[in-house]
């Protein structure tokens, strides 16, 4: 699916309350709506419940005080358009045009987008989206928001890759190591925004170097060596968390250098953890 519309084709709607009275079931479908507010005239907000706006071109409209509750919108267009103390709770936008949206002062879930981007053809309409929201979410004191706008940026980012070598805009090489780039940074700590990916490598180094010290003790500890594998375990994780309890120890060269080696990575592992957590604590500010 591709946010890339630029151009609708419906009826013309002079007013607000002539948009209203194009209701049919609940939906509006194929209008090109003109006025440039849509707002609520009044203190309390104007609510949509449940609706769904289909092929509509809301392009340079200004919404204020609007209530959108589990709303969806399908292939709309808000290219220069701006939500000024709205809210979104539960809505969903499909293959809609947000370039140049503007949002303050609102309530609005980056998740509502999942399904909305192909980010292999929309990735600068994505990204100025993300960073939008991102602002938004940070002035408004909502840090879950403004972190999962800040992995949707990159996830769009990227994606941007693939389109820029389709392009031609970079070298063979310049792909391959900003994709391997990203994928590291992703499955690792989620861009340093999910520090649950740094324990799950955690996990999966401590299996990892547990059975490689079972299967290999006499290598590390010497031929007489009788390791279980719930020592094996321990001495790991004594290992890369740097503890040194000094009750098992390593007595060959090449066993010390091993272990040398599973101390530093399980440093950097735990190094990656503090530093998701930071970033995310200065991110969500």
């Amino acid at each position: 699916m591709s946010a890339s519309i630029f151009k609708i084709e419906g009826q013309r709607v002079d007013s607000q309350d002539e948009f209203a009275r194009f209701e049919e079931e609940n939906s509006w479908h194929d209008l090109l709506y003109y006025p440039e507010n849509f707002q609520s005239t009044g203190r309390h907000p104007i609510v949509f419940s449940e609706k769904v706006f289909e092929r509509i071109s809301f392009k340079d409209t200004d919404f204020r005080n609007i209530r959108f509750l589990r709303c969806q919108f399908k292939n709309c267009l808000f290219a220069g358009a701006s939500f000024t103390d709205c809210e979104f709770i539960d809505c969903r936008f499909f293959e809609t045009n947000t370039s140049k949206l503007r949002v303050t002062r609102c309530l609005l879930d980056p998740s509502d987008f999942k399904e909305n981007f192909d980010l292999f053809s929309d990735t600068n309409i994505a990204i100025g989206l993300y960073q939008t929201l991102y602002k938004n979410a940070s002035d408004e004191h909502q840090p879950e928001h403004a972190i999962e706008s800040l992995y949707n940026m990159e996830r769009a980012r990227h994606a941007h890759l693939d389109s820029q070598k389709k392009r031609d805009v970079i070298t063979r090489w310049e792909y391959l190591k900003g994709k391997i780039r990203h994928r590291v940074y992703d499955f690792v700590t989620g861009y340093g925004l999910r520090p649950l990916r740094v324990v799950r490598l955690l996990f999966i180094v401590v299996g990892l170097f547990s059975v490689l010290n079972f299967l290999f003790d006499s290598f590390i500890f010497g031929v007489k060596s009788d390791l279980s594998f719930v020592d094996s375990i321990y001495f790991t994780v004594v290992s890369i968390t740097t503890l040194g309890f000094g009750d098992m120890v390593p007595v060959t060269a090449a066993g010390r250098v091993f272990v040398t080696f599973q101390a530093l990575f399980g440093f950097v592992a735990i190094s990656l953890f503090l530093s998701a957590i930071v970033n995310i604590a200065l991110r969500s500010r």
